[in-house]
């Protein structure tokens, strides 16, 4: 008696053991109790075995994508954390000789200047109005020294 059907099962069979009356008003109420427990055992029994078939179901997709992560990154491969290939991606693309071009904001004159020379606490003139590129950044003021 160790599923819940069999124990309904169980429980109307002593309930028709006992003769109950259908017409009293106790043993009525008794007896649409257990109808409804077998019906609750019903589904639950049901719902069972759909989680089974979906557990099935779902052990074949695994195994399926491990195959395809297999055939695409190899077997020994491990997957890295998503921030350390950031990090190297960016890594990667910083090339100190690269020429960087920016447009004047005010002339519209456009300066080439290289990766590896620009200072970044300080905002590079432009050679034909010899205004700031970038206004915002204030030569030798801290962004904290402000707050």
């Amino acid at each position: 008696m160790s599923s819940i059907t069999d124990r309904t099962a169980y429980l109307r069979g002593l309930a028709e053991g006992l003769g109950l009356d259908r017409e009293k008003s106790e043993n009525r109420l008794m007896l649409e109790m257990l109808g409804v427990m077998d019906e609750m055992a019903q589904k639950i029994k049901e719902l069972e075995e759909d989680v089974d078939e979906l557990d099935e179901y779902v052990e074949s997709i695994d195994g399926d994508l491990g195959d395809i992560e297999d055939a695409l990154f190899g077997e020994d491969e491990e997957f890295e954390d998503d921030d350390e290939l950031e990090d190297e991606e960016e890594e990667e693309t910083f090339d100190e000789n690269e020429e960087l071009s920016f447009d004047c904001p005010h002339c519209g004159k456009t300066l080439q200047i290289k990766a590896a020379d620009i200072d970044f606490d300080e905002s590079p003139l432009c050679p034909n109005c010899h205004k700031p590129f970038f206004p915002d950044v204030i030569e030798g003021e801290d962004e904290t020294d402000g707050e």
